[in-house]
């Protein structure tokens, strides 16, 4: 980055960090005859920073800012936001345009209020949530205990959402029985497979049992051996469902690598054993129904069946009997995925807060955001930031369940920020890109760079490391300041003329004009060093363009990415995303070729948030119709990993093509197509027979 970039950068982050030393605005005469700003009135006072008058100028920006909003000048935001459950695309009826309004001024006056001196609101989930009574007590015991100066742990004060003090250790076991009331056993795993071994050469009964029970380790399992073909029906830790649905499109699916990494495994831990043999998933299961049903099959269709150790299956010629025993002996191996039964819960303010001020908001906060859930609230002196840590229930007395996805993220916040200004905070619910801040990294990301940099055996990403330390060193983004740049400025332009309307002036409306104005110098100096570099490496091409992030269809393809958060439904996100890579599609013709590679890198990134999206969207539609609204949440980033709908490549260019080529590719699509349904009527005939294959 070249040293006047810098300079923006460094400039800009001062204002963020309300460092900013700039030359207050005069009063005119004839104002203070008419009444002086909201600014001015509070820029007078020489109260220190976290005192009451100066939390108050910020307070009294934001609610005039939010006054002086006019639906009128309503226009497209940097990050158009989607409605309820049931928005969809196309014009908002009258209650999805008086919310949006509604977001609009809220994130109009938030910035404003920033730029005032406003702290931003900081609320967040904490991982590894507590799924057991045991792991609920250690977390009241570290919310409710704190080490002095001599290093020593002792009680402080924790308080239940009736605002008693726990101060006893039986009154926090009393309170911890109630709390674990509501609390669900773990989901028990009931994934199955059928895998076929066919052997190299003979294998003694003794051989083939130890080589089996390496290949499954500590699963259960029973098996069948005729000749040199072993079929074995086992416990697994796979998604036995994606595997089915692996299996029902066939083998030439693009995700059929899943079970070849299976295959290899198993093959490879056989033939460790001493047994060489090839692997072949042939079947799989997810429910307990069916997994019942299928290992009832198992037995009655193959001879002479045996447990891992090699005995006989007792009670075969009965295989109801015999497959319920078996089952009966295995389900206290069936571990599974724990059940969310409480949140760990944190918010934060900066150094000089009032820190009962900070609780009373939290209170205030889970009052009104989880009515009806037991919690305990405590404040943790011993850092330099006010931390107010909670423990709260997942599921109320009532059965509902709290839920934390993106959108009730960003509610909470908003109403912390809200009961924080009540009690006298200034703080204001900001969004990252309001600020162009660097993506958060997870605690996965964390952990990876702080075990890469104890131990230099252990290596880690360059992408993480410069994620984990971009957001430490808080960086601007550079990448959305170059897209999105425009539409940040512009963002920050509203915020600026919004409050010249409610007669903000002074420091804070100097502050957010500089801020603006920052943003939209370093995007285009940013662009300019990327041209010159470009111009430098490749020469100029014909059209004069330096960069396919100055074609004028990026306006439209920003605004359609960001109409994505606005698809609800798989069905709208498939739409949407037809949309996005049409206009790819438009884009891609009209760039000249020295652009392509650059341009195709950006493509490739957008496709992969939008199947990250689609892949969340479909998991949700699924948790729905199995569980209803009482059913376990997926988290974003574990729907990510779960059968990510399949897709052409999009970066592949379209050659010109021969009239023998056309007439192929036509063959091989009549092909393709009599295959999906021939594909299609087998799966309906294997939903009518449960003796036919194992679920689709």
């Amino acid at each position: 980055m070249s040293g006047r970039l810098a300079g923006y950068a460094a400039e800009i982050e001062r204002y963020l960090r309300g460092e900013a030393r700039v030359k207050r605005e005069e009063l005119d005469d004839d104002k203070s005859a008419t009444g002086s700003s909201v600014s001015s009135r509070a820029s007078k006072s020489t109260a220190p920073a976290n005192s009451p008058k100066a939390a108050s100028a910020p307070i009294m920006i934001y609610g005039a800012t939010l006054a002086g909003f006019r639906p009128e000048e309503e226009e497209e935001d940097w990050k158009p936001r989607g409605g309820g459950r049931g928005g969809g695309g196309g014009r908002p009826n009258g209650t999805g345009r008086a919310a949006r309004v509604a977001y609009q001024a809220r994130a109009v006056a938030a910035r404003a209020g920033y730029a005032a001196g406003a702290q931003p609101a900081v609320f967040k989930v904490m991982p590894n949530p507590p799924s057991t009574k045991e792991a609920a007590a250690r977390l009241l015991n570290y919310i409710g205990k704190r080490e002095d100066e001599k290093g020593e742990k002792h009680d402080i004060e924790i308080f239940d959402e009736d605002g008693q003090v726990l101060a006893t250790g039986g009154a926090r076991k009393a309170f911890l029985e109630t709390f674990c009331e509501t609390f669900e056993p773990p989901l028990e795993n009931t994934n199955f497979i059928e895998v076929r071994f066919e052997l190299a050469s003979e294998v003694t009964d003794a051989a083939l049992s130890e080589a089996l029970k390496k290949a499954f380790g500590s699963k259960p399992f029973i098996y069948a051996q005729d000749g040199h073909t072993v079929q074995v029906y086992a416990h697994t830790d796979e998604r036995a469902g994606a595997l089915a649905k692996v299996l029902a499109g066939g083998r030439d699916n693009s995700r059929s690598k899943a079970l070849d990494k299976i295959e290899a495994r198993l093959s490879e831990a056989m033939g460790a054993a001493g047994v060489v043999a090839k692997a072949e998933v042939m079947a799989a299961v997810s429910r307990e129904p069916k997994a019942k049903y299928f290992l009832q099959k198992f037995i009655r269709t193959h001879s002479q069946v045996r447990h891992a150790n090699g005995e006989p299956v007792p009670g075969a010629k009965n295989s109801t009997k015999a497959a319920a025993s078996v089952y009966d002996q295995w389900r206290p191996q069936f571990s599974g995925r724990e059940r969310r039964n409480a949140y760990h819960l944190l918010f934060s303010a900066r150094v000089g807060t009032d820190a009962n001020a900070v609780m009373a908001a939290a209170r205030a906060v889970l009052e009104e955001r989880a009515p009806g859930y037991k919690f305990v609230l405590a404040h943790h002196k011993d850092t330099k930031h006010v931390h107010i840590h909670a423990m709260v229930q997942a599921r109320s007395a009532d059965g509902e369940r709290l839920k934390f996805y993106k959108p009730d993220l960003a509610a909470w916040r908003e109403t912390f920020a809200e009961k924080a200004r009540e009690n006298g905070i200034a703080m204001v619910a900001t969004r990252r890109m309001d600020h162009a801040m660097t993506r958060p990294f997870t605690k996965e990301h964390a952990g990876a760079y702080s075990r890469a940099q104890s131990d230099p055996r252990y290596q880690v990403s360059a992408r993480t490391i410069e994620r984990v330390e971009a957001k430490r060193q808080r960086r601007l983004d550079g990448q959305s300041l170059v897209i999105n740049g425009d539409a940040i400025a512009a963002a920050w332009q509203r915020t600026v003329t919004t409050m010249r309307t409610a007669g903000v002036v002074g420091q804070a409306l100097t502050a957010a004009e500089s801020i603006g104005n920052n943003f939209l110098q370093f995007r285009r100096d940013r662009i300019g060093e990327g041209q010159a570099s470009s111009a430098a490496g490749r020469g100029a091409d014909q059209s004069g363009q330096k960069s396919f992030l100055s074609h004028p269809g990026m306006r439209e393809l920003n605004a359609l990415i960001g109409d994505l958060d606005m698809a609800q439904t798989p069905l709208e996100m498939r739409r949407q995303m037809a949309r996005v890579n049409q206009a790819l599609d438009n884009m891609r013709e009209t760039l000249p070729p020295a652009h392509q590679g650059q341009f195709e890198q950006y493509r490739e990134e957008v496709n992969d948030k939008m199947h990250d999206r689609l892949a969340r969207l479909q998991f949700e539609r699924q948790q729905q119709r199995r569980g209803g609204s009482g059913g376990e949440p997926i988290p974003e980033r574990e729907a990510r990993g779960r059968d990510l709908p399949t897709r052409d490549d999009p970066r592949q260019p379209e050659q010109p093509r021969t009239g023998t080529e056309q007439e192929m590719r036509s063959k091989q699509k009549d092909a393709n197509k009599q295959k999906t349904q021939q594909a299609e009527e087998q799966d309906r005939k294997t939903q009518r027979s449960n003796d036919n294959d194992y679920e689709r």
